[in-house]
């Protein structure tokens, strides 16, 4: 069964780890707007989000990867909080897709 969700439910809440942009190095903090490579592979069920780029970074995907869903989505760095653990996370908030790229459209990598 194929399950279609916009951008912003299936990526709030992944925590953000690698907080400088991928192409220039700058680092990157809560407020900043950015410009975040999502993917999930065949068989995960988890997205992630390796990379994130500044404003005057962003990027696009270029050369689809195949068996993975990706995204690019486009949002601000904020911190959400899990009330019942206490814990916080950078996470990307405001969320609106910019361009995807399915399974089935990618080249194999080696």
């Amino acid at each position: 069964m194929l399950i279609t969700a916009p951008a912003d439910q299936l990526l709030t809440g992944i925590p953000i780890l690698e907080t400088r942009c991928s192409y220039c190095k700058s680092t990157l903090g809560e407020g900043d707007p950015v410009s975040a490579y999502a993917v999930r592979y065949a068989g995960d069920e988890k997205w992630s989000i390796p990379r994130l780029y500044c404003r005057d970074c962003q990027s696009t995907i270029t050369d689809p990867t195949l068996g993975a869903t990706e995204l690019l989505a486009a949002g601000h760095l904020g911190v959400t909080m899990d009330a019942a653990t206490q814990q916080t996370a950078l996470t990307l908030l405001g969320i609106e897709r910019i361009t995807k790229s399915a399974p089935e459209e990618g080249h194999a990598t080696l």
